[in-house]
């Protein structure tokens, strides 16, 4: 129903309106809620919120108007439909790994820094102190060189051999304990 925005309405001409479309608007709120029960309690919600706004005057379209408040309706009951599972949804499978470390994995960890300190003060001292300003201090090779007075290159010359000798310093200490 289009009208002019200055026309108002008389009761009996909602009553005609909401008549004249009442089947439609079932059908289009079954087609998008899928439960006729459901359909029926949005359609006369529609109606409500029809009749609640107060500028109906100023709409140019009313049928526009009436299945707009119905499609967010239906969208809504549909969200909170959506919502409601998923919070209904089964319990947690006991079977879940639980994210917090076991006793044995914060026991390994331990002895695996250890390792890794006393593999670390194996290394010899220039190396050693190349390595920790690298790793801890999060300098970069050039920043490393310029505090040791040494060339980029020997820097990462003492990086690689930090990395070998900690390796087989793990390996090895790692076979001994097993």
């Amino acid at each position: 129903m289009t009208r002019d925005c200055g026309a108002s309405f008389t009761y009996q001409e909602l009553i005609d309106f909401f008549k004249g479309r009442h089947e439609q608007l079932q059908k289009f709120l079954l087609w998008q809620v899928k439960c006729r029960e459901t359909a029926a309690e949005l359609a006369q919600e529609t109606y409500v919120r029809f009749l609640r706004h107060s500028d109906k005057q100023s709409v140019a379209n009313l049928n526009a108007f009436l299945f707009t408040i119905a499609a967010n309706l239906a969208r809504d009951h549909l969200r909170s439909a959506s919502h409601g599972r998923a919070m209904q949804s089964e319990p947690l499978d006991d079977e879940l790994p639980d994210p917090t470390p076991s006793v044995e994995d914060v026991v390994e960890s331990q002895c695996l820094e250890e390792r890794l300190e006393c593999a670390i003060d194996s290394l010899p001292e220039r190396t050693r102190e190349v390595f920790l300003l690298y790793r801890l201090d999060g300098l970069s090779y050039r920043e490393i060189g310029e505090r040791l007075d040494l060339s980029t290159r020997t820097v990462e010359y003492h990086l690689r051999q930090a990395m070998v000798l900690c390796r087989r310093h793990l390996t090895k200490s790692g076979k001994t304990e097993q």
